[in-house]
């Protein structure tokens, strides 16, 4: 479905003549999505800006952690090879996403430094108040001053382990957007907002979809700063279009499955229409580029890894008194641990009852930890299983459990300061 606005902007900067369409292309959490022996639907992303005029490429975030072959990059490589492929597919604009920073600030400066794109975000910043990205940049295409802001989730305190944003300040993403947004307006025709967060209201009843954590704030976002054309948002895996006031909105899935576009049109009289769309990748030819050797890829997976470290980890990660961790494992190499997670390798809490809790507890677990009292009656466990009562579940984490352990294993405090 394609929903269209019309609405007048009174600061276009062009010469009536000159008043070309305008195309916004956009992709989120990609997540390292690129493995040629999958066919993975990413590998079509090179071909589709050309496939439009007058087009600018954005990436909304989550584009370099996030799957078993990044972790797998990470190990192998200072500059991973998705900075390659992005440069390959010719992004214009690129953000980051929460899991971009799961590898240490210092790994994410590298991929940045080396991208063709210019990467924003406006309200991330060193605790000596220095901007650590650029907060926005302006480009011209086809005589149109086109505008584009980098935001991230306020949210990011609360779904990232505190060692990984060490000597970070993550600002009110609505107050940092405000200012931005106001420096930039009187020089552009268009102006975009590329935000790594989601939506948390229905786009055409306001609605609330989603609990008011500052997580994702979208639709509060569109609905209380003037002056935005396009807005890009993601994180939660969802595909979503429409038209907040006169505000394109595009939210454009997962691992490529599809992209997102926002269509400009420009009228004699300076009257800008916008058209939001989401396009399924399929009927593009994949990129046959090969990215990273797939044999030494096969012997990675193949590697041993130390699982006895795992429930102290997930310890030290969740926090929480009286939490039982209940793991099936399939074995002890990358590729087993990996495969006894469901995508995206996350976990879940459940809180059960006395007779539900005997019941789970005595399966058989590769790893448990019973850590309650005596009298306990109320029962909360942390699994990667999913054969669990689901109206028992009390919270479900997307965070790459595999992936996070890896660092745990492998990183000291110092690596990622």
């Amino acid at each position: 479905m394609i929903l269209y606005k019309t609405y007048q902007i009174n600061n276009l900067m062009m010469e009536e003549s000159k008043m070309p369409e305008v195309n916004i292309l956009a992709t989120t959490d990609i997540h390292g999505f690129i493995d040629n022996q999958k066919n993975s639907s990413a590998l079509a992303l090179p071909a589709i800006k050309q496939q439009y005029p007058n087009a600018l490429l954005i990436d909304n975030g989550d584009f370099f952690i996030g799957n078993p072959l990044t972790s797998f990059f990470s190990e192998q490589s200072t500059v991973s090879p998705l900075v390659n492929f992005a440069n390959d597919t010719a992004y214009d604009v690129m953000i980051p996403g929460n899991h971009d920073f799961d590898h240490g600030l210092n790994y994410l400066q590298k991929q940045a430094a080396a991208l063709k794109a210019d990467y924003l975000c406006c309200n991330v910043f060193t605790n000596t108040d220095q901007l650590v990205f650029k907060p926005f940049v302006i480009k011209e295409i086809a005589g149109v001053r086109v505008g584009i802001i980098g935001v991230l989730t306020s949210g990011m305190s609360m779904i990232s382990d505190y060692s990984l944003l060490k000597g970070l300040i993550i600002k009110d993403a609505l107050a940092e957007l405000r200012k931005n947004v106001t420096q930039l307006r009187p020089q552009v025709d268009l102006l975009i907002v590329a935000y790594h967060g989601g939506i948390e209201r229905n786009l055409q009843t306001g609605s609330p979809t989603t609990y008011a954590t500052g997580e994702d704030e979208t639709y509060k976002l569109v609905t209380s700063i003037e002056g935005i054309d396009g807005f890009i948002c993601g994180h939660q895996h969802w595909i979503n279009q429409g038209v907040v006031g006169s505000t394109g909105v595009i939210q454009c899935g997962y691992a490529g499955n599809c992209y997102g576009q926002l269509h400009f049109e420009i009228s004699p009289q300076k009257d800008i229409s916008v058209s939001t769309a989401i396009i399924e990748i399929k009927g593009l030819p994949l990129s046959s580029t090969t990215y990273y050797d797939n044999n030494q890829y096969q012997q990675w997976l193949e590697a041993k890894v130390d699982v006895t470290q795992l429930t102290n980890f997930l310890q030290q990660k969740f926090n929480r008194k009286n939490l039982g961790i209940f793991l099936d494992l399939q074995g002890s190499t990358n590729q087993t641990l990996i495969d006894s997670f469901t995508i995206p390798y996350g976990v879940r809490i459940y809180h059960l009852n006395s007779q539900e809790y005997q019941q789970f507890s005595q399966r058989q677990w590769s790893l448990k930890v019973e850590d309650f009292a005596e009298s306990t009656t109320d029962f909360r466990v942390l699994t990667n299983s999913y054969d669990i009562w689901d109206y028992r579940l009390e919270e479900q984490f997307v965070d790459n459990i595999f992936d996070e352990y890896l660092v745990y294993l492998g990183l000291t405090q110092e690596d990622l300061a």
